[in-house]
């Protein structure tokens, strides 16, 4: 009886971390753009003939104290070296690098987060802290 007991809360716990694990999918521009085109504090600029060069494509969604962007890269591997090339510095920045995505924050003068997610990179920051809030709800709103 012990024994099924503990195989039962073995699998149990098993089945519980399984659905703590993120598994994050990336969105298309459209999606971003949408979201933001919803919100009235918002202002939707399309950069990419500004950087593209650099982007397949740029959208930044300016708010008060607050900016997003959303980068498309040609391929993942361009993403994740774009990820390393600005981020990596562990001095400055919070910097995790997992399988199947790579998230950065910083707050010392401010709340900056960065996930990187396929072949795109979404940038949520403000030069204000307490906008940390509405910059983690949009995250969830954008399924991050």
């Amino acid at each position: 009886m012990k024994r099924i007991i503990m195989v039962v809360g073995i699998l149990l716990c098993g089945i519980f971390l399984a659905g703590c694990s993120r598994n994050y999918n990336s969105i298309t521009y459209t999606k971003f753009t949408e979201t933001f085109k919803n919100k009235n504090d918002y202002l939707v600029i399309n950069q990419t003939l500004k950087y593209e060069d650099k982007f397949e494509r740029c959208i930044e969604a300016n708010g008060k104290n607050i900016q997003f962007i959303y980068y498309e890269f040609k391929t993942e591997k361009e993403a994740r070296k774009y990820m390393k090339d600005n981020y990596s510095n562990r001095n400055k920045y919070s910097y995790k690098d997992r399988k199947k995505y790579i998230t950065v924050k910083c707050t010392d003068n401010m709340y900056f987060y960065v996930i990187q997610i396929d072949s795109t990179i979404i940038v949520g920051n403000s030069s204000v802290k307490n906008n940390k809030k509405e910059i983690k709800n949009i995250f969830k709103e954008l399924g991050y």
